[in-house]
């Protein structure tokens, strides 16, 4: 009777051990590597001082184009800057043809040859060009292709005191899911500008039934787990391709998508910055005019600060902030800043 019970006492504990094992293995999100050719992140000299670029949005105009030179210029100046790493905010190939795996391979060679010459890590948070088909739906073939030839869709690293969290923006969206979009937002000063934004946003959800961007449940799931683990570092940042707040709102991610990203953080001090592409363009929304400097991070009781850096190459948005761009960031300790560096064109 004793022996048995000590067996069962022992495989209970085993069984413990296994199921916390487990809880473990999945209360993060899983681990970003960063691209392949582009090297290791380095342990930080100092964890409360180090700097990173951010930029996203090189993919050319047409699949037959080759990278453009605003791409190599950015990943050049990082060369000489010297950061720990780079993050990129997606749309690194034109893509969108799940047909023509010889195409891909050879547009996602051609971008990781030009982002190995920054000399540092680069990580990506992919785009609907890297994830979708033509038709702008996101298509498992081409999430295939993107890991094979550049790795997770999502994950998350820690450097220094901060973590970094890239999301996968282009999951598929239930039926339904509708846009940030409404014809009150538009404009709302202008009823020309206004009824041309409406006729542009009925069209859109005509030929894309389902919202532009969306983050399904289990990164969610994922997300608010590695938020909790990771509450105690000074600060996280959170990278994806559509932005939460979008210059315009038919680029926004998925309102449902908003809502819990958004209720998600108020939990969490330490989210710094949420930062994402898509829109071709510079846009600060903590800003009047959505083209001042990024803001620097010091007081942790503030919601998170929001940018969009999507100008890195691709064909430039026609408003104020369509302008080549990236960002430079620093943390200090406590806390971050970021510098807007504008490109000639």
């Amino acid at each position: 009777m004793t022996q048995k019970l000590s067996v069962l006492r022992n495989g209970f504990f085993l069984t413990v051990l296994i199921c916390v094992g487990a809880v473990a293995a999945h209360s993060q999100m899983p681990t970003l590597p960063p691209l392949p050719k582009t090297g290791s992140l380095s342990t930080p000299t100092n964890p409360q001082q180090f700097t990173f670029v951010v930029a996203g949005d090189n993919r050319p105009a047409k699949a037959t184009d080759p990278q453009g030179p605003t791409p190599k210029e950015i990943f050049a100046a990082a060369q000489k800057l010297g950061p720990a790493f780079v993050m990129w905010t997606g749309d690194t190939i034109y893509g969108k043809n799940p047909d023509d795996a010889k195409l891909l391979h050879k547009q996602y060679k051609e971008f990781l040859d030009i982002a190995r010459t920054a000399g540092v890590p680069v990580f990506n948070a992919p785009g609907n060009h890297e994830l979708d088909d033509s038709k702008d739906v996101p298509n498992a073939q081409m999430l295939q292709y993107y890991i094979s030839d550049m790795g997770p869709a999502y994950g998350a690293f820690t450097y220094g005191n901060s973590r970094f969290i890239a999301l996968n923006s282009e999951a598929q969206a239930p039926s339904g899911t509708t846009g940030t979009c409404s014809p009150d937002q538009a404009d709302k000063d202008d009823q020309d500008t206004k009824s041309k934004a409406v006729k542009k946003h009925k069209k859109h959800k005509k030929d894309k039934p389902n919202a532009p961007g969306y983050i399904d449940p289990a990164q969610l799931t994922l997300l608010q787990k590695d938020l909790e683990v990771n509450k105690n570092l000074a600060h996280i940042l959170i990278f994806m391709h559509h932005p939460v707040e979008a210059e315009n709102c038919k680029d926004a991610l998925a309102e449902e998508s908003v809502k819990a990203l958004k209720q998600m953080f108020t939990n969490y001090s330490n989210v710094s910055y949420v930062i994402s592409g898509h829109e071709h363009l510079y846009y600060n929304p903590q800003s009047n005019s959505g083209l001042g400097q990024p803001p620097s991070r010091t007081d942790p009781s503030q919601p998170p600060y929001y940018l969009v850096t999507g100008g890195a190459g691709a064909p430039l948005k026609s408003t104020p902030g369509g302008f080549y761009n990236y960002l430079v960031f620093t943390v200090d300790g406590a806390k971050i800043s970021a510098e807007m560096i504008k490109l000639k064109q």
